[in-house]
């Protein structure tokens, strides 16, 4: 696979001044991918068996888990949305069969959109959307990477954005219709971006206006020292929070001193699915009110080590990096997160890739597959028809969802944020410790090491 899956090779050398560790993307050479005939095929059959899982590994015809079968969360957003047209308050109560509308009211003011489309309509539209916010991320972390968006380029996204149905945090997402992978692309799009560009950070503050765990950003881009981005985000935010007060000022007053706390709306902090610091916690001592000061110690470190990290990509030119871990840094501390919020697993995985091409050595290639299997849709089917009125079954998706013995609950029920503290390791040894030096896309490039 190495020999088939390769970049252009380029030398390398370790940089010296402090203006090496940061390249304008415009003076890097695109390398390209060289994609072979087993290395088309190797994808090929990933990508088939990903859609033979996504379709039959729980039947798509499955009352409720079937993949086309629920998009709850999508009929919750039109309906927010459909409160807001109808002018009836938005946070007094349920808005879809006792579901509450948890997202910000400039985020209602979105989903007004959707109102006006059925059901099937919204579904078709929305999972369209999906997959190509999510074909747009690979591709975008291909050319932030320094590859030439050729044909092959977009092949390989569309095989690798294939593959990627069956990650659970892609899966859930669709099959319920979230929003995560269009934050995603926000995030990716402009924080990606020359740092010189004048409205860097406008997406970042318009997905924290939508959804509040992207404002996590701003820490990294105050760390980065990025003034820029960091105003124009911390702006543009506010203005997404002025608009919801102008036009729907009631329900933006309650969410904004109330609303905005209230976890129980989310969901019980012990749930499985909550692969978060405090939900981990919660699970372990057996609790849905984990004690406090255990969730700011752990919450602290696991700051440290993800800042940490993405100041270190960052410091040495791999911004890509420096983004990836800001992301999942803020899915472990956010109060609860859900499995389907973990679509930063996406970019991790092209990065490893990316890593495992530009080391030339064969044993590298186990990175991206020590990354995806994990967080992949492994499911359990509960036969218990009392859980879910209509359905004649329970099914839990992603491997915290299973109940393991005891001796393997630590690392099974948190499973994601240990994925996540392998990244931020890998990270501060390859960059922060062992120097570990990056080849230029082309032998004429200056280099970014970390050096």
């Amino acid at each position: 696979m190495t020999g088939a899956i390769n970049a252009s090779d380029g030398p390398s050398f370790e940089a010296h001044t402090a203006k090496s560790e940061s390249v304008i993307e415009a003076d890097i050479p695109r390398r390209s991918l060289r994609v072979g005939v087993l290395g088309f095929s190797v994808l090929g059959v990933l990508a088939v068996a990903s859609v033979l899982m996504v379709l039959f590994a729980v039947p798509m015809n499955t009352r409720y888990w079937g993949i086309f079968e629920n998009f709850l969360d999508l009929d919750v957003y039109r309906h927010g949305g459909s409160v807001v047209v109808q002018g009836l308050p938005l946070y007094d109560g349920p808005v879809l069969e006792g579901m509450m509308f948890t997202y910000t009211p400039f985020a209602a003011l979105l989903f007004t959109v959707w109102a006006v489309l059925s059901f099937k309509q919204a579904i078709v539209v929305w999972t369209g959307l999906n997959i190509a916010a999510l074909f747009a991320v690979i591709v975008l972390c291909w050319k932030y990477l320094g590859y030439r968006l050729d044909v092959k380029a977009y092949a390989v996204s569309a095989l690798a954005t294939t593959i990627f149905l069956f990650m659970e945090p892609i899966r859930t997402t669709l099959w319920l219709g979230q929003i995560n992978i269009f934050l995603l692309l926000l995030i990716v799009w402009d924080l990606g971006r020359d740092e010189k560009s004048r409205l860097r950070g406008i997406g970042a503050g318009i997905a924290a206006g939508v959804k509040l765990t992207p404002a996590f950003f701003w820490a990294y881009l105050f760390i980065t020292r990025q003034w820029r981005a960091l105003v124009t985000a911390v702006v543009t935010f506010a203005a997404t929070v002025a608009i919801g007060f102008v036009v729907i000022y009631n329900d933006a007053y309650k969410y904004w001193t109330g609303t905005l706390v209230d976890s129980e709306r989310v969901g019980p902090t012990d749930a499985p699915s909550n692969q978060s610091v405090s939900g981990l916690i919660a699970q372990l001592t057996h609790t849905p009110t984990p004690s406090r000061v255990l969730v700011l110690v752990f919450s602290a470190l696991a700051v440290c080590l993800g800042l940490g990290a993405a100041w270190i990509a960052h410091r040495h030119g791999q911004k890509l990096l420096g983004l990836t871990m800001t992301g999942l840094t803020a899915t472990t501390v956010s109060p609860f997160s859900w499995g389907h919020h973990w679509v930063w697993f996406v970019p991790l995985v092209v990065l490893a890739a990316h890593y495992a091409m530009v080391s030339k050595k064969r044993w590298a290639w186990v990175a991206p597959f020590v990354f995806l299997l994990p967080v992949l849709n492994w499911s359990h089917t509960w036969w218990d028809p009392s859980v879910i009125p209509g359905t004649d079954r329970f099914v839990g998706m992603g491997l915290f969802m299973f109940v393991p013995p005891e001796y393997l609950r630590i690392p099974t029920v948190g499973v994601y944020l240990w994925v996540f503290t392998l990244a931020a390791v890998s990270t501060l040894v390859l960059f922060g410790w062992k120097k570990w030096k990056i080849p230029a896309p082309d032998a004429s490039a200056s280099v970014i090491t970390a050096a």
